[in-house]
Protein backbone atom coordinates (compact mmCIF):
# COMPACT_ATOMS: atom_id res chain seq x y z
CA UNK A 1 0.00 0.00 0.00
CA UNK A 2 2.75 2.38 0.83
CA UNK A 3 4.51 1.76 -2.26
CA UNK A 4 1.35 2.82 -4.70
CA UNK A 5 0.81 6.23 -2.68
CA UNK A 6 4.19 6.90 -3.22
CA UNK A 7 4.02 6.18 -6.52
CA UNK A 8 0.93 7.66 -6.87
CA UNK A 9 2.21 11.12 -4.77
CA UNK A 10 5.49 11.66 -7.11
CA UNK A 11 2.86 10.90 -10.62
CA UNK A 12 1.04 13.65 -8.76
CA UNK A 13 3.48 15.52 -8.57
CA UNK A 14 5.05 15.58 -11.97
CA UNK A 15 1.86 15.86 -13.15
CA UNK A 16 1.82 19.41 -11.24
CA UNK A 17 5.55 20.40 -12.12
CA UNK A 18 4.30 19.73 -15.74
CA UNK A 19 1.37 22.24 -15.87
CA UNK A 20 3.70 24.75 -14.05
CA UNK A 21 6.32 24.78 -16.78
CA UNK A 22 3.72 24.71 -19.64
CA UNK A 23 2.14 27.79 -17.68
CA UNK A 24 5.21 29.32 -17.27
CA UNK A 25 6.22 29.58 -21.03
CA UNK A 26 6.35 32.34 -22.51
CA UNK A 27 3.61 33.18 -25.45
CA UNK A 28 4.08 32.07 -28.85
CA UNK A 29 2.52 33.82 -31.35
CA UNK A 30 1.20 32.46 -34.79
CA UNK A 31 1.13 34.38 -37.63
CA UNK A 32 -2.25 33.74 -38.14
CA UNK A 33 -2.29 36.54 -35.24
CA UNK A 34 -2.26 38.54 -38.54
CA UNK A 35 0.98 40.74 -37.24
CA UNK A 36 4.46 40.27 -35.55
CA UNK A 37 3.69 39.84 -31.93
CA UNK A 38 5.22 39.03 -28.55
CA UNK A 39 5.00 39.59 -24.74
CA UNK A 40 7.72 39.99 -21.56
CA UNK A 41 11.07 40.06 -23.13
CA UNK A 42 10.88 42.11 -26.41
CA UNK A 43 14.54 40.08 -27.30
CA UNK A 44 12.91 36.98 -27.64
CA UNK A 45 9.43 38.13 -30.28
CA UNK A 46 10.66 37.32 -33.33
CA UNK A 47 12.06 34.17 -32.93
CA UNK A 48 8.46 32.43 -33.57
CA UNK A 49 7.52 34.37 -36.86
CA UNK A 50 7.56 33.79 -40.12
CA UNK A 51 7.86 32.61 -42.19
CA UNK A 52 7.37 34.55 -45.60
CA UNK A 53 9.26 34.22 -48.80
CA UNK A 54 8.63 34.61 -52.49
CA UNK A 55 5.52 31.83 -52.66
CA UNK A 56 4.68 32.64 -48.78
CA UNK A 57 3.14 35.60 -47.46
CA UNK A 58 5.02 37.40 -50.45
CA UNK A 59 3.42 41.26 -50.45
CA UNK A 60 2.77 42.28 -47.07
CA UNK A 61 4.35 45.22 -44.11
CA UNK A 62 6.60 42.11 -43.05
CA UNK A 63 8.50 41.59 -46.22
CA UNK A 64 8.59 45.56 -45.89
CA UNK A 65 10.46 45.45 -42.32
CA UNK A 66 12.86 42.11 -43.96
CA UNK A 67 13.65 44.63 -46.77
CA UNK A 68 14.70 47.32 -44.01
CA UNK A 69 17.06 44.68 -42.64
CA UNK A 70 18.81 43.63 -45.93
CA UNK A 71 19.00 47.23 -46.75
CA UNK A 72 20.01 48.23 -43.10
CA UNK A 73 22.64 45.37 -43.56
CA UNK A 74 24.00 46.50 -47.28
CA UNK A 75 22.00 43.80 -49.33
CA UNK A 76 19.31 46.01 -50.93
CA UNK A 77 19.23 49.95 -52.15
CA UNK A 78 16.58 51.99 -50.23
CA UNK A 79 14.18 51.68 -53.71
CA UNK A 80 13.91 48.28 -53.42
CA UNK A 81 11.80 48.18 -50.16
CA UNK A 82 8.65 47.75 -52.21
CA UNK A 83 6.80 44.73 -49.80
CA UNK A 84 6.92 42.44 -52.46
CA UNK A 85 9.01 39.49 -51.91
CA UNK A 86 10.17 38.83 -55.33
CA UNK A 87 13.99 37.58 -56.79
CA UNK A 88 16.18 40.10 -56.26
CA UNK A 89 14.71 40.25 -52.39
CA UNK A 90 14.99 36.22 -52.66
CA UNK A 91 18.67 36.59 -54.08
CA UNK A 92 19.36 39.04 -51.27
CA UNK A 93 18.23 36.70 -48.47
CA UNK A 94 20.23 33.48 -49.36
CA UNK A 95 23.30 36.24 -49.19
CA UNK A 96 22.40 37.48 -45.62
CA UNK A 97 21.59 34.27 -44.56
CA UNK A 98 24.87 32.31 -45.99
CA UNK A 99 27.05 34.87 -44.65
CA UNK A 100 25.40 34.52 -41.27
CA UNK A 101 25.64 30.73 -41.18
CA UNK A 102 22.19 29.68 -41.86
CA UNK A 103 20.67 28.02 -44.69
CA UNK A 104 20.54 29.99 -47.46
CA UNK A 105 16.85 28.60 -48.74
CA UNK A 106 15.42 32.50 -49.50
CA UNK A 107 12.29 31.51 -46.47
CA UNK A 108 12.82 34.11 -43.87
CA UNK A 109 11.38 31.73 -40.93
CA UNK A 110 12.04 31.69 -37.20
CA UNK A 111 16.19 30.93 -37.32
CA UNK A 112 16.04 34.01 -40.07
CA UNK A 113 14.65 36.14 -37.61
CA UNK A 114 15.51 35.36 -34.69
CA UNK A 115 19.29 36.27 -35.87
CA UNK A 116 18.04 39.16 -37.33
CA UNK A 117 16.73 40.36 -34.09
CA UNK A 118 20.15 40.14 -32.35
CA UNK A 119 20.98 43.60 -34.06
CA UNK A 120 17.52 45.37 -31.96
CA UNK A 121 18.13 47.65 -29.61
CA UNK A 122 16.62 50.18 -27.41
CA UNK A 123 15.77 53.28 -29.51
CA UNK A 124 14.91 55.92 -26.73
CA UNK A 125 13.04 53.64 -23.91
CA UNK A 126 11.00 51.09 -23.65
CA UNK A 127 8.69 50.34 -26.31
CA UNK A 128 11.14 51.96 -29.11
CA UNK A 129 13.72 49.90 -30.72
CA UNK A 130 16.07 49.77 -34.01
CA UNK A 131 17.64 47.18 -36.18
CA UNK A 132 21.18 48.28 -35.90
CA UNK A 133 22.29 46.92 -39.57
CA UNK A 134 26.24 46.83 -40.85
CA UNK A 135 25.72 49.72 -43.15
CA UNK A 136 22.49 51.54 -41.82
CA UNK A 137 19.49 51.40 -38.70
CA UNK A 138 15.94 51.95 -39.06
CA UNK A 139 13.56 52.88 -36.05
CA UNK A 140 10.48 49.73 -34.99
CA UNK A 141 8.39 49.86 -32.13
CA UNK A 142 6.59 47.20 -29.51
CA UNK A 143 2.56 48.53 -28.71
CA UNK A 144 1.17 47.51 -25.21
CA UNK A 145 -0.62 44.77 -26.97
CA UNK A 146 2.81 43.05 -28.20
CA UNK A 147 1.91 44.11 -31.74
CA UNK A 148 5.42 45.22 -33.93
CA UNK A 149 4.97 48.37 -36.08
CA UNK A 150 7.84 50.26 -38.23
CA UNK A 151 7.76 53.24 -39.92
CA UNK A 152 8.83 53.97 -43.67
CA UNK A 153 7.83 55.79 -46.59
CA UNK A 154 7.40 59.95 -47.31
CA UNK A 155 4.20 59.84 -44.75
CA UNK A 156 6.72 58.53 -42.06
CA UNK A 157 3.92 57.00 -40.22
CA UNK A 158 3.48 54.15 -38.15
CA UNK A 159 2.42 50.84 -39.22
CA UNK A 160 1.45 47.24 -38.17
CA UNK A 161 3.83 44.58 -39.04
CA UNK A 162 1.15 43.01 -40.86
CA UNK A 163 1.57 39.17 -42.87
CA UNK A 164 -1.58 40.28 -44.76
CA UNK A 165 -1.63 43.87 -46.09
CA UNK A 166 0.95 46.47 -47.39
CA UNK A 167 0.07 49.61 -46.34
CA UNK A 168 3.43 51.37 -46.01
CA UNK A 169 3.70 54.20 -48.78
CA UNK A 170 6.00 52.80 -50.68
CA UNK A 171 3.94 49.56 -50.63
Amino acid sequence: MRTRTTAVALTMAAAMLGVLAVSAAPASASVSQGYITGSGDWRDDWGDEGPISASTRSYSNVVAMWQMILWADGYLTHSDVDCRFGPQTTAATKRWQSARGLVSDGVVGARTLSRAATRLVVWEGEGWYAYDGATDYFQLGRRTDGRWDMTLGPDRGWKLLSYTSATFDVC
